[in-house]
């Protein structure tokens, strides 16, 4: 197994455990960006420039606190979660400026999104552990899927429920849909700058990396043409960004603009 990587960057997928994920998907050794940190302290916050129609705020289900933007919409709910240490990950960053971008713009077209300081995991010494990694933290995006459609209402339902993230999220992410039913009910995973071996997905995949990328594996279009399911297949899509060439370097205006396109394809 591959373990000399530091990623720390942005969100994470799915595994094999007993019919859960593999380690097959684990992020490649690169010099990647913003570190990670917890921000639980906040309770409400404009962020500048942001609509006045969209509010963000903490909120917290269990031991997961994830950082809300809620406007007037109820199209669906787009959780996100932050790269990380993949040997050793801490509890999800709730400040890394892509998926807050990405999910102030979602809350002014109408959808509920988070970003979800997921658990701080344990170390990776075996593939057993990153399997259970990828479960916890695909876990901790169900649980916080469940508690929004719970407390927010206006006909939400895990059907259009999509989950996503950068680098180290969407790794863990496309490793466990490939093996755990944790979110086989929910409608898709936006893996950016992440990539996989595990081919059997549950669920559709839009997968955005630069391109050439370090990200190893599969990724784009070679993921997709990979996907055994004929209908997840039809469902997946893929923007390799030719303008940039290094593990989530693209432009954050721009894939914030490639991230909404595919929500509103899948939660129209």
């Amino acid at each position: 197994m591959r373990l000399p990587i530091t990623f720390l960057l942005v969100p994470c997928l799915a595994l094999t455990l007993a019919n859960g994920c593999s380690n097959s998907g684990k992020p490649p050794d690169s010099g990647a960006g913003p570190s990670s940190e917890n921000n639980t302290s906040q309770t409400q916050n404009n962020p500048s420039g942001s609509s006045s129609a969209v509010v963000n705020r903490m909120e917290q289900v269990g031991a997961v606190s994830y950082k809300l933007y809620l406007g007037a919409g109820r199209k669906g709910i787009v959780l996100f979660g932050s790269g990380n240490d993949e040997t050793n990950p801490a509890t999800g960053s709730l400040d890394d400026p892509l998926e807050n971008n990405v999910a102030n713009e979602l809350a002014k077209l109408g959808y509920v999104a988070a970003i979800v300081a997921y658990r701080d995991e344990d170390p990776v010494k075996v593939d057993e552990d990153w399997n259970r990694n990828c479960e916890m933290l695909a876990t901790d995006m169900s649980q916080v899927a469940d508690h929004i459609i719970s407390t927010i209402g206006g006909g939400l339902s895990r059907s259009r429920v999509l989950t996503g993230g950068v680098s180290y999220t969407s790794y863990a992410l496309l490793t466990n849909i490939g093996g755990s039913n944790t979110l086989a009910d929910t409608r898709g995973v936006l893996a950016t700058c992440g990539a996989t071996q595990d081919l059997d997905p549950k669920i559709p995949i839009y997968s955005l990396n630069c391109s050439p990328n370090p990200e190893g594996d599969f990724n784009g279009q070679t993921l997709i043409d990979k996907i055994a399911n004929p209908k997840v297949k039809a469902d997946s899509g893929f923007f390799a960004d030719t303008s940039c060439n290094s593990h989530c370097g693209g432009n954050t205006s721009a894939w914030t603009a490639k991230l909404i396109e595919r929500v509103q394809l899948w939660l129209p």
